[in-house]
């Protein structure tokens, strides 16, 4: 009898461990994810192990072939006393704990996530937006930089450090000896290759853009000039591209010719110009061979071209400011009335036409109309 009660006591004993081992793993699992080990005695005494097996079991179930878990409500416990209302999520239930109670079906074996999947479950941190690089529109606009000469600094240097050439600082700031530099001069840098034009007294956007053979909508578009038609004096324009400076001799300033016309041709003067044979000679006649081109000997427009008595086969071109100058005993011509001339160019080949004694140019300067000496001016 006692062997009996010693059993039947030991058999007790080992239900009540049992059942108060569930009630402690239900709560350890709920309570280890936040380190947690506060537990409510009350839920470890009262507590209704079949449903508590049965709801998890029916969770672990379901979960495994990809069904809903249903959202556990209040279960009936020991005494009437309702357990509190928990959702799933809430436990994280050790499943192995599980694995031979008869109701659960038979689960596929976990297996281990590659290597690659393992790392997309690895949250990381946000990353910084990376600073925003502001790229050179296209539009951008060229810029003027003053560099003062420091000691020992050659143009070479000031060249290779902003990244131009040499010629672009000679053009731009009209450098007559580049080798010789002053402490503390100032030098006009261009972000871009080109030159720095200084816009001459009567000058117009078209005469530069014809001179530096750069379209007049390139100069306009990078100096931000909104009228074309009207730019002021001494205005400073870049000039993109070009890699010397063609600056406009001024031919008038304050009503006086200036020593800015070019030669119409290269050779001996065989008649000067004033008094000859009794009357007044009005230009100088420079002997030639025939054929020779003729070239404007300075910018302007043609108004006249062709044959005028004893002038022959004659040019006449208007530089504006009531200058223009005459080439006469052509023996063809290469320009047509209208039409724009910069200085140097061929407007025509030199002949014997018209009051002629030989094969030469005759070549005028007139202001309002009055012939002056042309030998005062020529450069």
């Amino acid at each position: 009898m006692r062997r009996r009660f010693v059993r039947g006591k030991g058999f007790v004993l080992l239900l009540f461990a049992v059942i108060f081992s569930f009630g402690v793993l239900g709560q350890v699992d709920t309570r280890m994810h936040i380190g947690g080990s506060d537990w409510d005695m009350d839920s470890l005494i009262y507590i209704n192990v079949d449903e508590y097996i049965y709801y998890y079991s029916t969770l672990d179930s379901q979960e495994a072939f990809g069904q809903p878990a249903p959202a556990m409500q209040t279960l009936s416990a020991l005494d009437g006393v309702a357990l509190p209302v928990e959702s799933p999520q809430d436990h994280a239930l050790d499943t192995g704990t599980l694995a031979a109670v008869p109701e659960v079906a038979e689960r596929p074996e976990p297996t281990t996530p590659s290597r690659a999947e393992s790392a997309l479950q690895v949250a990381t941190p946000p990353v910084a937006s990376p600073p925003k690089v502001e790229e050179k529109k296209e539009d951008d606009k060229p810029s003027i930089f003053v560099h003062r000469v420091n000691p020992g600094e050659t143009l070479w240097d000031i060249a290779n450090a902003y990244g131009v050439s040499v010629d672009s600082i000679i053009s731009a700031n009209e450098l007559r000896n580049p080798n010789m530099l002053s402490v503390g001069q100032e030098l006009n840098i261009l972000s871009v290759q080109g030159v720095l034009h200084k816009v001459a007294t009567g000058e117009s956007l078209w005469e530069i853009s014809q001179r530096y053979q750069v379209p007049m909508e390139e100069i306009t578009r990078v100096n931000n000039i909104t009228d074309p038609s009207r730019i002021m004096p001494n205005t400073k324009l870049i000039i993109p591209g070009a890699t010397q400076l063609r600056p406009k001799d001024v031919l008038l300033v304050n009503g006086q010719l200036q020593k800015a016309f070019d030669w119409p041709v290269s050779g001996r003067i065989s008649s000067p110009f004033g008094p000859r044979w009794g009357r007044m000679h009005n230009g100088l006649d420079i002997a030639v061979n025939t054929g020779t081109p003729v070239r404007a000997a300075a910018d302007g427009r043609v108004t006249f071209a062709g044959w005028n008595g004893g002038y022959g086969i004659l040019v006449i071109i208007d530089h504006g400011n009531n200058v223009e100058t005459r080439y006469a005993h052509n023996s063809r011509l290469n320009v047509k009335v209208g039409q724009s001339v910069t200085r140097g160019q061929i407007i025509a080949y030199s002949g014997n036409t018209g009051n002629s004694t030989g094969p030469h140019v005759h070549f005028e300067i007139r202001y309002r109309n009055n012939p002056v000496n042309p030998q005062n001016y020529l450069k």
